[in-house]
């Protein structure tokens, strides 16, 4: 029953770095009204008025997106006016860092799903996440990430494609 439970001094040093409350807000504000934008952009190239049928097609894409813009717009000034009051931190550096290290790897795999399709970055995005993301100490053996990174494309395919006829993106292997 002589344990020592005390645990190894702080120095704070994770706590350093990391995203502050003001950068995030405006961070996301400003991605946010540009989705906004571009939405908005779209739908006035669809036609944003009405005709004799009714609402054009760009018509209620327009306005939500108007009102995405002018939310996105007001929290990024609330922001910038009340910017000694957000000192805190969103995230410390080890929590962005394992945010970053999901976030990536989505972007990788929405990039790469132009070039080789769905299926293939389905894959790859399975494999990776097995092989880099697995707990601590438990790394998954090299037979059960081939197995399950294909199978499930696989799987996938036969579902949709085959089954439903529902067909997803293959890219350059929708011969096969």
């Amino acid at each position: 029953m002589n344990q020592d439970t005390r645990q190894p001094p702080d120095d704070g040093a994770d706590e350093r770095g990391g995203i502050s409350l003001r950068g995030g807000g405006l961070f996301t504000s400003g991605v946010l009204m540009l989705i906004a934008v571009v939405v908005m952009a779209d739908s006035v190239e669809q036609g944003i008025g009405w005709d004799v049928a009714g609402p054009q097609p760009g018509y209620f894409p327009f306005y939500i997106g108007l009102l995405l813009l002018l939310s996105c717009l007001g929290t990024a000034l609330w922001t910038l006016r009340h910017w000694s009051q957000g000192r805190g931190r969103l995230t410390t550096r080890s929590e962005f860092r394992r945010v970053r290290n999901v976030f990536l790897p989505i972007v990788a795999y929405v990039a790469l799903m132009f070039f080789v399709g769905m299926y293939v970055s389905g894959a790859l995005f399975i494999a990776w996440f097995m092989w880099r993301l697995a707990e601590p100490g438990r790394r998954h053996p090299l037979w059960k990430i081939l197995l399950i990174s294909i199978s499930v494309p696989l799987a996938t395919y036969f579902i949709f494609t085959v089954w439903f006829e529902v067909s997803l993106y293959a890219g350059p292997f929708a011969d096969f």
